[in-house]
């Protein structure tokens, strides 16, 4: 996360994350396959992910994880 993840932002249900341009995709598969029970789906363009999350408050945990892994 720390080298692919610029930004990750919390939008209600969803998390957003900012890539470096044409690393989208890269990190919606690592998402795509990971264990995080909160994430239905993910939504990749060039430099930007929507992970969509069960609840507000699962896109709160998931955003607190994802930030943790990036230490």
């Amino acid at each position: 996360m720390h080298d692919w993840v610029h930004t990750i932002d919390v939008a209600a249900t969803i998390v957003v994350l900012k890539t470096p341009p044409g690393t989208g995709h890269l990190v919606g598969v690592a998402l795509d396959e990971s264990p995080f029970p909160e994430i239905v789906g993910t939504i990749c363009g060039d430099d930007t992910i929507f992970a969509a999350c069960r609840s507000a408050a699962d896109a709160v945990t998931l955003a607190a994880t994802l930030r943790d892994l990036g230490r």
